[in-house]
């Protein structure tokens, strides 16, 4: 783990915000770029950031504090998260983590900054058709097995890096190059409403031949609703959005999938990406959002 003087320290984390800038909507890039190269973000790292950016401490502590991923101490310089809860226990996965134990020698929660390797637990990562799963590094492993969990940590503490661990790549386009994921989407029936062949940008250019209030129109008379749980109709929604005051509107796409056992969204995002970003194009035509935010999970990036 890399040991600095306070100067460098801070003329470190100087370099990363003048990245992108000062301006509070950078805090989450920035966070994450200090954590990877000091490893945390400790309660002096929250402190500088904050000077440097001219906000309050408390508000850097607080987004490290809320997103898990996010650490106030180190873990090791290479960490392990073994997903846990109904759908893993199911496969395994506390044998798979005492094995983990044993190679480290080290429980899971009890690294320190020294550790090559540290273990920790994880909800849900979305994996629940491969389980026993983990995040490793930024490398999503799946269907994990004791002789498997040998090779990963003789891997690892000879210096190797997590994107080698993926063996076998998956299907679709997790097999890309620039995806190289071991990630496989089960696809047992190919149904018309997601993986029908389409033409990318058809339902975008009806839309912008249509007026605003049509597109609105066609939304509220399609009944389509939030999948989030609610169940809210889509087509209010941009109705309460349109009659907000204000001139200038965002549109936001929420691609988390925070129950645990989901991973519906999963297979969207990794193989037809453009019906996402068409779907978000088509609604801020219709709310005139001249700007969008996509807010991915991290265990999806």
């Amino acid at each position: 783990m890399m040991t600095v003087t306070n100067n460098r320290q801070t003329a470190g984390i100087g370099e990363i915000i003048k990245r992108y800038g000062t301006e509070r909507h950078h805090l989450m890039d920035i966070v994450r770029d200090v954590q990877a190269e000091y490893g945390c973000i400790s309660g002096d790292l929250c402190a500088e950031i904050a000077d440097i950016m001219g906000i309050h401490r408390v508000e850097v502590e607080g987004v490290v504090s809320f997103y898990h991923f996010l650490t106030e101490k180190p873990k090791g310089q290479t960490t392990i998260y073994l997903s846990h809860g109904a759908t893993p226990s199911f496969s395994g996965v506390k044998e798979i983590a005492k094995a983990f134990e044993t190679e480290v020698g080290k429980p899971f929660g009890g690294s320190s900054e020294n550790d090559p390797i540290g273990l920790e637990w994880t909800s849900c990562i979305g994996m629940n058709d491969q389980e026993p799963a983990a995040l490793i590094g930024d490398v999503v492993v799946t269907n994990i097995t004791i002789d498997n969990v040998k090779d990963i940590i003789a891997h690892l503490k000879k210096g190797g890096k997590p994107d080698a661990l993926v063996a076998k790549k998956g299907d679709g386009r997790n097999g890309s190059e620039l995806v190289n994921a071991m990630v496989v989407n089960n696809i047992r029936k190919k149904g018309d409403v997601l993986l029908a062949d389409r033409e990318v940008g058809s339902g975008l250019k009806k839309a912008v031949a249509m007026e605003q209030s049509q597109v609105l129109e066609e939304v509220k008379k399609s009944n389509l609703r939030g999948r989030g749980g609610a169940g809210f109709p889509c087509g209010l929604k941009w109705d309460f959005c349109l009659k907000s005051p204000g001139d200038v509107r965002y549109l936001l796409c929420n691609a988390d999938e925070g129950e645990p056992g989901t991973f519906k969204d999963r297979v969207l995002l990794t193989e037809h990406p453009e019906m996402l970003f068409e779907g978000m194009a088509i609604a801020g035509y219709t709310l005139g959002a001249k700007e969008g935010i996509l807010y991915l999970r991290s265990e999806y990036g």
